[in-house]
């Protein structure tokens, strides 16, 4: 849920917003678009985003094709959650900690260089899985100190809360959108220069985006000024710090509804190549699965903050809960390809709760906390998509992708009949009234 965030991997590791005056229509949007360091930023995301989702795909082809496991290959997808468990508690901090540029300018080269030895390890005749697995385990660990970095980087950038807050959601469409191409891309890539060409050029899009952030963003001081800190000391208050996050029962409410969702959410995006491969296609129809999901996020994202008010957004989590795991079901009738990218689209769609849900625990966070928050989301969310990987994975291998993608569906309803009977309503009427106060104040 980046979330992230990434996530990264969801979104929910966005950050806090603060206040602004009021601004002419379009003021806000022309004003983000004209800065020179987010324009870096975000072409910095786009490059490197597009170049990972290529990267997914030849990866999870390539063991595929050596193991051929849907279990193994979901498995590949699920050892890059592995990093945010723990790397977003323990190392987060770093991005307050040190320049914040330097943080991303060092990940990127980190990140460069170990996906050049994937990609010549991969020519290693009799190169055992585990190591290729390796590989993308150890390239994983730059990227919660990155996501942290860039994402406390955009405050620092804009001084109104109405232009941070409007960075954020091009950040999170843009990171939709990326994945649209980039898997859709990522199978064409792949079919023309096969999986390793395709993770040279993921090496390429690290250098690249390294090369954005150096000329674009400028070094600014570390946000905390306590000094270089010591794994001792990250690893002595990383509890501390998440108690202090978790107790706000507004937070842990939306941050575990965002979880428990994505756990069911996550399946195509798993299953794609095993689905492709099973049912007789290659990696240009595995590309198109792929991105179908990412491009519903995108459209529905776009529609939710466009058409919902925002008074009304938090009716309909629950709801869109429901239908997101219905489209996932009727995967089990195998339909032909054109209508199941429309049954997966249509599960991305549902995904536009999560656009309510982090600008709410975003308001309910204070700045003070924004990197404490940060890490126990990314960290809370990988742990339930990499569970998602490796749970529908496992399924697949049993009874085929196709049911592996159904069972999910069938799991997202539970969760949400669960989510309805323990939904705190007064506690997010609250979250949502302060949202809506704070966009007033927009």
């Amino acid at each position: 849920m980046a979330l992230t965030t990434e996530d990264e991997r969801t979104g929910l590791s966005a950050t806090g917003a603060g206040t602004a005056t009021q601004a002419p229509p379009g003021a806000a949007r022309e004003s983000v678009l004209r800065n020179r360091e987010f324009r870096g930023v975000v072409m910095a995301q786009a490059t490197s985003e597009c170049g990972d989702q290529i990267a997914a795909i030849a990866i999870s082809l390539l063991v595929y094709g050596r193991s051929n496991s849907p279990f193994l290959a979901a498995a590949t997808y699920a050892v890059t959650y592995v990093p945010w468990v723990f790397g977003s508690i323990v190392l987060s901090p770093l991005a307050d900690r040190f320049p914040r540029r330097n943080v991303m300018l060092t990940c990127d080269a980190g990140r460069a260089v170990v996906i050049s030895l994937l990609a010549l390890a991969s020519f290693v005749h009799g190169m055992p899985i585990g190591a290729l697995i390796a590989l993308v385990l150890l390239s994983s660990f730059f990227s919660p100190p990155f996501s942290s970095a860039r994402g406390a980087t955009l405050p620092d950038i804009f001084e109104s809360g109405s232009r941070y807050v409007r960075a954020v959601a091009i950040s999170r469409i843009l990171q939709q959108v990326d994945q649209v191409f980039g898997f859709a891309l990522g199978g064409l890539v792949v079919a023309a220069v096969t999986p390793r060409g395709a993770l040279a050029l993921d090496a390429l899009t690290f250098v690249a985006s390294y090369g954005l952030i150096h000329t674009h963003l400028s070094l600014r001081p570390p946000a905390d000024g306590r000094g270089r800190p010591t794994i001792s000391s990250l690893l002595r208050g990383a509890i501390p710090d998440l108690a202090i996050v978790w107790r706000h029962p507004a937070r842990r409410a939306l941050l575990m509804f965002s979880a428990f969702s994505l756990i069911f959410l996550i399946a195509p995006d798993s299953l794609a190549v095993a689905y492709a491969r099973q049912h007789g296609h290659g990696a240009v129809v595995a590309g198109i699965l792929a991105a179908s999901q990412p491009l519903g996020v995108a459209l529905g994202a776009w529609a939710f903050i466009r058409f919902v008010p925002v008074q009304r957004q938090g009716r309909y989590l629950l709801p869109l809960g429901v239908v997101g795991a219905t489209c996932l079901i009727l995967t089990c009738v195998v339909p032909p390809i054109g209508v199941l990218c429309v049954l997966w689209v249509g599960s991305g769609l549902a995904q536009a709760f999560l656009v309510a849900t982090i600008a709410a625990y975003n308001v309910v966070t204070e700045r003070a906390l924004r990197g404490r928050a940060n890490g126990l989301a990314a960290a809370t969310i990988a742990v339930t998509q990499g569970v998602g990987f490796l749970l529908w994975g496992a399924v697949a291998e049993w009874r085929g992708a196709a049911a592996g993608v159904a069972w999910a569906g069938i799991t997202g309803l539970l969760i949400m009949a669960v989510a309805r009977y323990l939904w705190p309503n007064e506690v997010i009427d609250g979250a949502w009234a302060r949202l809506a106060s704070a966009h007033d104040e927009h």
